[in-house]
């Protein structure tokens, strides 16, 4: 009987330990925080007036955020990275695209080709020679 107790006491303290992890996490307990929201860029759509067109421009955009055109001009536009990689697809007055992932490069308006932009670069690109304002 006895060497039945010191066995149970000898499995109590085992099971008493293993609770205990054995380090030191200062106490408190570790919760996961999950994904993450990406941080969303906003580019205003201003008008028709070239690189000016667009505020801010250039757009800085950091590794592992998104970008969404607001329009808030009277006319509807549709704005795509130069190299068709991205379309950020046709705003009506008032309404904004979806968020979209972009490293860098120049975008444009498909509907009225002056208006140009750029990402992640130094300095707005110039509108294309002859490209008027669209009309």
């Amino acid at each position: 009987m006895r060497s039945l107790l010191i066995l149970v006491g000898v499995a109590a303290a085992a099971v008493a330990t293993a609770r205990c992890g054995g380090g030191d996490d200062g106490g408190g307990t570790t919760t996961n925080p999950g994904p993450t929201t990406p941080t969303v860029v906003t580019v205003s759509i201003m008008g028709t007036a070239g690189n000016k067109s667009y505020e801010p421009n250039p757009v800085a955009v950091n590794s592992g955020e998104q970008v969404v055109f607001r329009n808030n001009s009277n006319d509807v536009h549709h704005i795509v990275m130069d190299d068709r990689s991205v379309d950020f697809g046709t705003l009506s007055p008032g309404t904004s695209s979806q968020a979209r992932a972009i490293g860098s490069g120049n975008f444009h308006c498909d509907n009225h080709p002056s208006m140009v932009g750029s990402f992640n670069t130094a300095t707005a690109p110039e509108p294309p020679p002859g490209s008027g304002d669209g009309y």
